[in-house]
Parts: C-alpha cells; structure tokens; sequence
C-alpha cells in the first residue's frame, strides 16, 4: 500500500471555535466545512496537511475528551511562535523549554483539547542520540 495522505478527524462539538483557532493562528484554509457538521482544513502553505473535525452524528457518539491526541508542529523558530501566540492571549499549557530527545518546544491546546505541541529541532543529548536511526538535523 502506498499511502497518499492522512487525516486525522477529531470529534467535537466546538466546529466553529476550532475553524477560528486553526485558520486565525496556525494559517490553515478551509477545504470542506458542513456548516456545524463536518469541517476539513489545509495548511495554508501546504495542502497535504489537513485536519479534519466532526460533529457527533448522534447522542451516543462520544466527542473528544481532551486527552491523548497531540499534533506535533514543526516550526523554524519556536521563540518567536511562543510570543505570537501568548500575546495573542492563548493559554500555554507548557512554557518554552529544551528537551534533552533533540527539541526545543512549548504546548498549547485547541478548543477541542487537542495538545499542539510546537517545535524545533535542536542537538539531542548524548544520552538521546542513540535512539536515532535516520539523521536529526537541526536548523
């Protein structure tokens, strides 16, 4: 199988406020949207990126809890994405930190409860580099 593309769908019921999140902070377009049904969006640079939201269809559709789903955000200066965004008032559920597995990184959540953890790489520690079977490159 030769896979093309992957979309994650994350249930939930806050649709509009995702919509806004995403598409005022992170530069994602809307490809597909339902109206409070089912929204698709691309990443603004690069349409292969899409994530996708759906409403419950019906009562017994749980949504999404707020736990155990992160979206890992490569970045090329974690710095400067930190301070735009706490100055846009979001709330940073981790600060900006150094991680000895080869990031520099910080986490914050979506109206849904996803974690999105934003990054770049950095040089992991000598204990980390073992760990590693393609190359790590560091900007």
């Amino acid at each position: 199988m030769k896979l093309k593309k992957l979309v994650p769908i994350v249930t939930t019921d806050r649709i509009n406020e995702v919509k806004e999140f995403y598409t005022s902070y992170f530069n994602f377009k809307v490809c597909f949207e339902m109206e409070d049904k089912h929204l698709s969006i691309v990443s603004g640079k690069d349409p292969e990126f899409e994530i996708s939201f759906m409403a419950p269809e019906n009562d017994q559709q749980p949504t999404f809890a707020g736990h155990g789903l992160t979206y890992c955000l490569e970045v090329n200066d974690v710095d400067s994405e930190f301070l735009r965004l706490s100055n846009e008032g979001l709330e940073i559920v981790q600060q900006v930190q150094d991680n000895p597995w080869g990031d520099r990184s910080f986490i914050l959540l979506d109206p849904a409860g996803v974690a999105i953890y934003i990054f770049h790489l950095i040089s992991p520690t000598e204990e980390f580099k073992q760990y590693f079977k393609t190359a790590h490159e560091t900007s």
